[in-house]
C-alpha cells in the first residue's frame, strides 16, 4: 500500500468519526413522562436510534438537536412513539422543548414531552 492510499484511508476514517459525532449520535434526549393512572412523573434519558420501552409505549428518538450556547435556548427532537397494546404509532413528529403544548404526546395513560438534548 502506498503512502497516498494510507493517507486517504486515515482521512476517510477521521471524516467518518467526526461526522458521526456531529450528527448527534453522542446525545441523549431528556423527556418528561407522566403516568396519569398513578400521577407519577418520570425523567427519561433516551439514546438516539434506540427503541426504549416506557409503560406500554415504545419510544424511538431519531434526532435530537440543541442550539449552541450563544443562541436562544431551543431543543427539538424527532420521535416515533408506538403503543404496544394496539400495535399502532400514536405519535410521529417533532417535539420542541420551548413549547411543550405545541407538540407533545397526549395519550390516555401517558403524557410525554421533550425537556432537552444532552451529551452522554
Amino acid at each position: 500500500m502506498t503512502l497516498k492510499k494510507a493517507n486517504k484511508i486515515i482521512y476517510l476514517l477521521v471524516l467518518v468519526f467526526f461526522s458521526y459525532i456531529s450528527l448527534g449520535y453522542s446525545k441523549v434526549a431528556e423527556l418528561r413522562a407522566i403516568d396519569r393512572t398513578t400521577g407519577r412523573t418520570y425523567k427519561l434519558l433516551l439514546p438516539i436510534n434506540v427503541e426504549t420501552r416506557f409503560a406500554n409505549l415504545l419510544i424511538d428518538v431519531k434526532h435530537c438537536y440543541k442550539n449552541p450556547i450563544d443562541k436562544e435556548i431551543e431543543n427539538y427532537a424527532y420521535l416515533i412513539i408506538k403503543d404496544i397494546l394496539i400495535n399502532e404509532t400514536v405519535f410521529s413528529g417533532w417535539m420542541f422543548s420551548s413549547s411543550p403544548s405545541l407538540s407533545s404526546l397526549e395519550h390516555p395513560i401517558n403524557d410525554i414531552w421533550l425537556l432537552g438534548c444532552k451529551d452522554k
